[in-house]
């Protein structure tokens, strides 16, 4: 198969990016907030947004928050058609090589209570990192981290 993963650059990678959040980690009932597409973590400094494509059809997304030697992954998604093929491992391998590009030793996520177990299946651990993190959207994450 023909994976890229690449930084979101264009509007058009913007369109892509927001239709699989919104309709994956944002769809209706899920959540008591509406998505925004103009958040400014998006576009702070060191925080880089990516997207999982396959022959030019982007299905899956992501943001890496650099801080060093850690890295926090956050928004991960794989459009819902795509779930159950593979298409997780190899967003979580491009994540890791991703960020040993940037000199990343540690990656963190606020997993999703139903995501731990795929987490688990990627080595990552449940550890607590900074439960101040844990409020709004996150208040039922679980943290997990991992060394790369």
């Amino acid at each position: 198969m023909n994976y890229k993963f690449h930084a979101v650059a264009s509007e058009k990678d913007w369109s892509r990016l927001h239709d699989i959040r919104r309709t994956v980690l944002f769809a209706p009932g899920r959540h008591s907030v509406e998505y925004n597409e103009n958040h400014p973590e998006d576009r702070k400094d060191g925080n880089i947004p990516y997207l999982l494509d396959l022959d030019d059809r982007a299905f899956g997304v992501v943001r890496i928050d650099y801080k060093g030697s850690v890295a926090v992954v956050r928004l991960v998604a794989i459009a819902a058609t795509e779930q159950g093929n593979g298409h997780g491992r190899q967003l979580n391998a491009m994540i890791e090589a991703e960020a040993k590009k940037h000199g990343v030793e540690t990656l963190r996520v606020n997993a999703a209570p139903g995501a731990v177990g795929y987490y688990e299946k990627m080595d990552w651990k449940q550890a607590i990192w900074d439960a101040n993190e844990l409020v709004g959207l996150a208040s039922n994450c679980v943290q997990m981290s991992k060394k790369i």
